[in-house]
């Protein structure tokens, strides 16, 4: 299986190189990465369609883009870096959870997204510290959740849809060695961040600070982020295309 991987986090960041290194180990697998340059956390699913982006070889079979997650997709895919085609994109692992309300802003979440839109099967992967200070970011765990994946590639390929609504595959878990166990979880947490902006006082240009939140609560039991905290996997199948819903009954419109 030709396997690309992607991320946001960067290139040398240590879960999409702990993820190559264990999939490189099954020698059915040929795994190339394309990666940006440097961290390029919560950009979604920006392209760069109008300027353009260099890449350059990192080591064998690695690469690196000043682009963004969803172009190292692309590049892969629909690029003529390669002269062959992929089998499955794997976006990850990334530093830190992408569920629920997560996935809106996820660049990790965008990788995965583009390779079903281009035809591919993509799968997201993401551990999430216990707590968020230096020295558990510092101390991730990402060989269990690699392990699973290497273990579970054909069984979470065909949780990917590519027919139309097209769907990826999200999976999270918690930084631990060991995990209790699989879920699927159709509930998606739905997150309150409460972020806040800060704009200096003065005249002319003033600085705009983004100032990130505190703890979330709880989430609800059952729903994705909950079966992670109780140290399960959880995997859930997201639609890449848009869904509308039926207009409100009795709505009426003024021409």
């Amino acid at each position: 299986m030709k396997i690309l991987l992607a991320n946001d986090d960067g290139i040398e960041a240590k879960g999409i190189q702990v993820l190559y290194e264990r999939l490189s180990r099954d020698k059915e697998n040929e795994v190339y990465v394309i990666a940006p340059d440097s961290n390029r956390s919560a950009v979604s699913h920006h392209i760069s369609m109008h300027s353009g982006y260099s890449v350059r070889e990192y080591k064998k079979n690695q690469f690196a883009i000043t682009g963004y997650p969803v172009d190292c997709t692309c590049l892969g895919l629909i690029g003529d870096l390669f002269d062959f085609k992929f089998d499955l994109v794997i976006s990850g692992i990334n530093e830190g959870a992408n569920m629920g309300t997560d996935i809106i802003y996820s660049g990790t979440c965008g990788a995965a997204r583009q390779a079903v839109l281009s035809g591919v099967p993509g799968i997201a992967l993401s551990v999430n510290p216990e707590l968020w200070d230096e020295e558990h970011r510092k101390n991730m765990k990402y060989e269990a959740l690699a392990d699973f994946a290497a273990k579970n590639l054909k069984e979470l390929a065909a949780l990917a849809s590519l027919e139309a609504p097209r769907i990826f595959v999200n999976v999270n878990a918690a930084s631990l060695d060991s995990y209790k166990g699989v879920k699927y979880c159709k509930n998606l947490v739905i997150r309150d961040y409460g972020d806040k902006l800060h704009v200096d006082k003065g005249d002319g240009e003033r600085p705009v600070v983004f100032i990130p939140g505190g703890e979330f609560p709880m989430p609800e039991e059952n729903c994705d982020a909950w079966v992670v905290k109780e140290g399960y996997i959880a995997i859930s199948r997201v639609y890449a295309d848009p869904l509308a819903t039926e207009i409100v009954d009795g709505m009426q419109f003024k021409l």
